[in-house]
């Protein structure tokens, strides 16, 4: 018999006398299985696949070190049914980690916790065969030589925006780190106070400005910015005055501030202005936000963006304006650290082809359903699993991602009565599909504004098992 024999594990005890105490502690530390003998238990080899046998490993060292620590403090020993256990629990939590589909039941459409924008099923099928082949990444199929990378994207992004030229970077941090670096290194950047944000992460735009060398001069107070503050501030080391999105919040009463155009028609022909739209919108349906095209109009030299907020699309960072000046950023050095392959240009260019085609995303989709939509899908899901701790109420959404900071739009949930909200939550999200839900006044909300609808059935089997168990 030996020490993986599951015989040898017995729940013993120790009586507390000097040498034959230290001896049944001994025994019991021998019948701890070796590493290699539990990566050969059916239970733990199917863990493979979701970790990696080297993890697994790695998981069931820490988790015999545990039990080892148990029987010295604890005095006594573990059978091998309970030791798996444990590895299988700990195996599962590390899981976890791994990206994997969730139902977001929040109510804030792009959700940067969740991924952002979801992408639509159909390019993602569309550019698959893209993405396990060879392609034209940069190669100019008809001229037989190197071509440029992600042209057509960039001339997508053209047709969208109304700009001369356009190029891709991994996100729009970067996009606005390389319009710094490529144009007012050791220079000045002119912003406005009430545009010093700091987004998730702790992202701050004065550290951007530091990191990249430019220097930056904060004009106007937190409410009132003027056109007479900026004119003031320019010197002869001012490169650009920067516009920034406000992300995440909004300011509202005694408040003053100069648009793009304006700006534009009052600064110095060799002095740039760059907007950094940040949210992505291009749609005219949402008028809170000022649509990347309408600052291109305006006047803007550079206009940078996000492809997964309001557009809709994978995560990356656009930027667009003059051509001379797009040209210069294609030439930094910088932009090749920053560059998008094949995976992310392929999935951005099937987003702005059916944008362009008048298509929405699903993003959009979400956005502009209907309650009537909801309500429907509310009440079925109510029929079907017939319970008192379930109603369907009035609420709202947001369009998040740093758009949109302070509108919210009307929507639905589904109210779950609970003695420990808590824990019925943690239920939802432990799920096979995890369920991403918010707890308000004592009870679980599942907001059905942002709920797909081929993902209407594992709600049903969630909430149904959820209130059915004892």
């Amino acid at each position: 018999m030996g020490p993986g024999d599951p015989a040898v594990f017995k729940t013993v005890g120790c009586s507390n006398h000097s040498g034959r105490f230290d001896s049944c502690l001994f025994r019991m530390y021998e019948t701890l299985p070796q590493v290699e003998a539990l990566l050969q238990h059916p239970s733990i080899g199917k863990w493979f696949v979701h970790v990696s046998r080297p993890v697994a490993a790695d998981v069931l060292r820490t988790t015999i070190e545990e039990f080892r620590t148990r029987i010295r403090v604890e005095e006594k020993g573990f059978d091998l049914d309970e030791i798996v256990s444990a590895c299988e629990k700990a195996l599962a939590t590390i899981s976890c980690q791994r990206l994997q589909r969730v139902i977001n039941a929040t109510g804030v459409i792009i959700h940067t916790n969740l991924g952002r924008a979801p992408i639509s099923r159909e390019n993602w099928e569309r550019v698959g065969p893209l993405n396990y082949s060879y392609t034209n990444l940069e190669f100019d199929v008809a001229k037989g030589k190197r071509g440029k990378r992600s042209s057509f994207t960039s001339l997508l992004l053209t047709k969208m925006s109304g700009a001369e030229d356009a190029l891709v970077v991994n996100n729009n941090a970067a996009a606005i780190f390389l319009i710094l670096s490529a144009f007012a290194k050791r220079k000045e950047v002119i912003v406005s106070r009430s545009e010093l944000v700091q987004i998730g992460g702790g992202f701050r735009i004065p550290d951007i400005l530091k990191a990249s060398g430019a220097k930056l001069v904060e004009v106007g107070t937190t409410n009132i910015t003027t056109l007479s503050d900026y004119l003031d501030a320019i010197n002869e080391k001012t490169a650009m005055v920067l516009r920034v999105h406000r992300s995440n919040f909004a300011l509202r009463g005694f408040t003053e501030e100069v648009g793009v155009r304006d700006l534009k028609n009052h600064l110095p022909s060799d002095l740039l202005l760059v907007v950094d739209q940040g949210s992505g919108v291009v749609d005219r349906r949402i008028p809170s936000e000022t649509t990347v095209a309408r600052h291109i109009a305006s006047g803007a030299d550079l206009v940078s963006f996000s492809a997964d907020k309001a557009l809709g699309s994978v995560q990356a960072g656009c930027i667009v304006g003059k051509g001379e000046l797009v040209a210069k950023l294609g030439k930094h050095p910088l932009f090749r650290t920053m560059r998008i392959g094949k995976t992310v240009s392929s999935l951005l260019e099937a987003t702005l082809v059916d944008l362009l085609n008048g298509v929405d995303q699903p993003v959009g989709t979400l956005l502009f359903r209907g309650v009537a939509e909801l309500r429907k899908t509310g009440r079925s899901i109510l029929e079907r699993i017939k319970s008192e701790r379930l109603s369907l109420i009035e609420d709202t959404m947001t369009l998040g991602g740093g758009s949109t900071p302070d509108e919210s739009l009307p929507s639905l949930s589904i109210r779950l009565e609970s003695s420990n909200p808590r824990k019925d939550a943690q239920t939802l999200r432990l799920r096979p599909v995890p369920i991403i839900t918010t707890i308000h006044k004592g009870a679980v909300h599942i907001n059905l504004g942002t709920v797909m609808r081929h993902e209407t059935e594992e709600l049903v089997s969630a909430l149904g098992d959820l209130v059915e168990a004892p």
